[in-house]
Order: structure tokens, then sequence, then C-alpha cells
């Protein structure tokens, strides 16, 4: 029997379906009558010598994520580190021209820094100003040191696409046939990637193959070999993730917000945590980003992330819990990093001056 003093690794997965996800991944999966506080009740178990409690948020957004991880800290107080796991918006493609790198539906991205961001940022938190610039009020915090040192050494080896696949694998031996076909690969031709311009024509729960026009896909042949992958291949990307209490329905948001600050994925949840508690945030990718929403790769999305996650814990160091050095650890506050700018629109639309305390749509 787990004490609660002994968990240190917190998982948090925004919706149910992210649970069932990382549940796959547990090499023991403890009692849940044995993982509670304050009568919730939470997944618990082992992944490598790592206990881990993986917690659900009960609203979605920012501030729901921020009450969970605030739970979760003092019902198990010696959580090192919090591990944002589930599924999320991805950039279609990004980078310098002559190095572009592709992202395609099951690929997996990860928080790290690039640019001035600490690898995630909240976009709708600033003030306008002139030249239709939204300057921060502030940023979410970097990955520790210490965890993305294991993040880097983890990319390093090269570990993703062999052994994510392995882990899949191993994942879906726990499964029946039906919800082993829950979980399988859709394939490239469920990969749809719409023209930036072209919007989703029918209702939010209207699939694209009968509302829009297939003439303006761009099929993962047209996008090249950089977008070919073979079955449970994902590729795995590093790089800024953009979060906000909005979700990103806009392809030309998008692009904007990757010219403009590197972004290469979007989610709701990460700001809410990344500010208060060491973390790192991985997502696997289920639709670009834009109106054109996929359902059918949420699932699978869901076990590419937690799969590598899976991994990422075999390369970070076991804690000790009797140490009284990780409750100072704990309480150690973390170092903000520096403000930057954020253009939206051109010099004839209206300049706002004061604060921004909700949502940005940028028409």
């Amino acid at each position: 029997m787990a004490k609660n003093h002994q968990f240190t690794i917190g998982w948090i997965c925004p919706l149910p379906l992210e649970k069932e996800a990382a549940r796959l991944v547990l090499d023991e999966e403890y009692p849940q009558d044995e993982v509670q506080y304050q009568n919730a009740y939470y997944l618990g178990g082992q992944i490598g010598k790592h206990k881990v409690v993986i917690g659900v948020q009960r609203r979605i957004g920012l501030t729901g994520v921020a009450i969970l991880a605030e739970k979760m800290r003092a019902g198990f107080p010696n959580i090192r580190y919090f591990l944002l796991v589930g599924i999320a918006g991805g950039v279609p493609r990004y980078g310098p021209a002559g190095a572009v790198s592709e992202i395609v539906l099951g690929d997996v991205v990860v928080s790290s820094p690039r640019s001035n961001h600490g690898g995630v940022l909240q976009y709708d938190k600033g003030a306008w100003e002139g030249q239709g610039r939204l300057n921060f009020r502030g940023h979410t915090n970097g990955v520790p040191g210490d965890l993305m040192a294991a993040v880097n050494n983890f990319r390093a080896e090269g570990w993703s696409k062999t052994n994510i696949a392995e882990v899949l694998k191993q994942m879906r031996l726990k499964l029946n046939d039906e919800q082993k076909r829950q979980y399988a690969d859709p394939g490239p031709s469920q990969d749809r990637l719409f023209k930036d311009t072209y919007g989703h024509k029918g209702t939010e729960f209207d699939d694209c193959k009968v509302c829009c026009d297939a003439d303006c896909i761009d099929s993962r042949s047209d996008r090249g070999a950089g977008a070919t992958r073979l079955v449970d291949t994902p590729s795995v990307h590093f790089g800024n993730i953009a979060s906000s209490n909005q979700l990103q329905i806009s392809a030309i948001e998008r692009e904007r917000l990757r010219k403009e600050h590197d972004v290469i994925c979007f989610e709701m949840e990460a700001a809410g945590v990344m500010d208060e508690y060491p973390c790192v945030v991985v997502r696997g990718i289920c639709d670009y980003a834009d109106s054109h929403k996929n359902k059918g790769w949420q699932n699978y999305a869901a076990a590419t992330a937690a799969a590598y996650a899976k991994g990422l814990l075999s390369r970070v160091p076991t804690a000790d819990t009797t140490s009284s050095a990780l409750s100072a650890e704990r309480s150690t506050p973390q170092q903000s990093v520096g403000t930057t700018n954020m253009r939206f629109g051109n010099n004839e639309r209206g300049v706002q001056g004061r604060d921004i305390h909700g949502n940005i749509h940028i028409g």
C-alpha cells in the first residue's frame, strides 16, 4: 500500500479519455480507495521506480487545472514534478526555410524553451499598445532545470519512434479487441489538413468529410517526406506551447503566433500550472488548431502522449520522500522569464491601452 507522502510525480489529465490512456501506461495500479485526499479519489500507481498520482480536472481551462494542482500538492505533499499529459492542437509545420519540420496528427509536442519563451506562453494575458502590439504582463515559468535536463537527455537518445511503438503495443495488451480499435493509429487517410483560409462549413458536430471541400485538403503525401509516418511511429517535437482559456479555432491566428513566437502547439491548461509548480507539458496532436476539429484522433493522440511521458519518467531520477531537502525544494519559488511583445492586426486597427482580463479574439 502506497502512502500519500510516497507519491513524487503528479500527472494531470484535463479529460477523462486522457486519464484512461494514463492508466494503460502504469506498470502497477493501486486500489482506488488507497489513493485519496479529502474524500477525492485519484488514480495511483507505479511507473518504473516512480510512484505516480493521476488527477483529472473537474472544469476546463486555466483555473480548473490550477485548483487541481493545488489540491494534489496539498494531499500528496512530496510531489516533486507535475506532468501535464493529454491532447492538443498543433501547427502543421514550423522552422526556418530549408529546415522545416512537419507535425502530423498523432505526433507528440513537449514544452521546451524556444526564442525568449520558457516553453509555455499564455497568449490571452496582456495589454494592447501601439501598432497593434500585445505586451505581455508576465510569462509562465519554464521547465525546471533538472527536469529539462531529463527531457534533453531523452531527446538526444533519439528514443521516440521505436520506443513509443513498443509502449503502445504494451498498452494494447491490456485491452479487448473493441478497445484496441479505439487506440489504433487512424492512419494517413484520416489526417486532413485544410488550407489556412478554408474554415469549417458545418456545425461543430459535423464531420468534415460530409460538409467540407476535399479539394481544400493537403494530404500527408502532398506535404512531402517530412509528413510520412509508419504505423505507430509518431515524431516528437520540442518547442513553445501556447496556452489560454479559449479554444484555438483559427488557422490564421495559429500561423500568426507560430511566426511571431515560435509556437508549435495550442492547449488550455499549462499556463495554470507552470507559474506555481515545476512542470513539463506533453501533448499528443489530435487536430491542427483550426476550425476543423477531429475527434477521431483523440484517443490515439492521448495514447502517444502517455507513451512518451512514461519513457521520460524512466530518465527522471527518483526522489527520497524521507528527505527534508525535498520539502525545501518544493517551497522554492519559480523564477519568471523575461517579457516580450506580441503584435496583432495592423496600423489601421484601433488600439486598446488598458489591461485585458478576458479572452483575446484575433480576427
